[in-house]
């Protein structure tokens, strides 16, 4: 299993966040990803509007998988309303 940095910008709206937070754990959970860290990085303001949002709310996770599941989460999170950009880097160890 290799070790990612995933940082997720939900929707700034808190009803949304918060669903976003959660389905995110439970699709975590799904489909096999072990939640390392979880770091709240708070409300901040976009450099350009993202599907007409300014601010965004932004989660740091730290995460272990193999590359397969990343793939399959990377096709459902685009189809989320409430996830406005995410970006997945693996550390090296």
């Amino acid at each position: 299993m290799k070790t990612y940095e995933a940082v997720v910008i939900f929707s700034a709206e808190e009803s949304q966040h918060q669903a976003g937070r959660e389905f995110l754990r439970k699709e975590f959970e799904t489909i096999g990803i072990s939640l390392k860290k979880e770091e709240d990085m708070g409300d901040r303001l976009l450099s350009y509007p993202v599907r007409k949002n300014d601010r965004g709310h932004y989660v740091l996770y730290v995460i272990e998988s193999p590359p397969e599941p990343l793939k399959a989460l990377t096709k459902t999170l685009k189809l989320r309303p409430e996830i406005l950009k995410y970006l997945f880097v693996r550390q090296d160890n």
